[in-house]
């Protein structure tokens, strides 16, 4: 059931198939592990024929029997994830709209008096720092010497 489930996940999804193959060899390398964790645990080390030979069986009438069962049901409960999360990105987006809303009018006269006073000042400013610029290059050029053109 756990394969079915991953297996399900990643179909969802939409996994390529460079990393379905990687996420295959990874999962079948996790589960080669707990299970040998399992048969250590239950024969203390004593492998035999008929533990490999059950476990062949078992997962070949899983497969025949429950896994299609399986994979409709995850795959029921993905839509409904699916289906549930947009419920709540839809509840959660009406405040954030009628906030919107709300705010357009004056944000549009704040923006509007902010250009204004930005266009003020750039007017003030600009012409003192044009006279100060001007006033700075005289004063510099006091320093050099003279140029001589040939």
């Amino acid at each position: 059931m756990v394969f079915d489930f991953y297996r399900s996940f990643r179909k969802w999804l939409n996994w390529g198939r460079i990393l379905t193959f990687g996420g295959d060899v990874l999962f079948s390398l996790v589960a080669m592990g707990i299970l040998f964790c399992f048969f250590e645990r239950a024969n203390a080390l004593d492998f035999r024929f008929y533990i490999i030979w059950g476990s062949l069986l078992g997962l070949a009438l899983y497969l025949r029997l429950l896994s299609r069962f399986s994979l409709r049901c995850f795959n029921g409960f993905y839509r409904l994830i699916s289906f549930l999360a947009n419920l709540i990105h839809r509840a959660i987006m009406i405040p954030v709209r009628a906030l919107v809303l709300i705010m357009r009018p004056p944000y549009a006269m704040l923006r509007w008096l902010s250009m204004l006073l930005y266009r003020i000042g750039e007017i003030i400013l600009v012409e003192r720092i044009m006279r100060i610029n001007r006033r700075l290059r005289e004063w510099w050029k006091g320093f050099l010497p003279p140029r001589i053109n040939h």
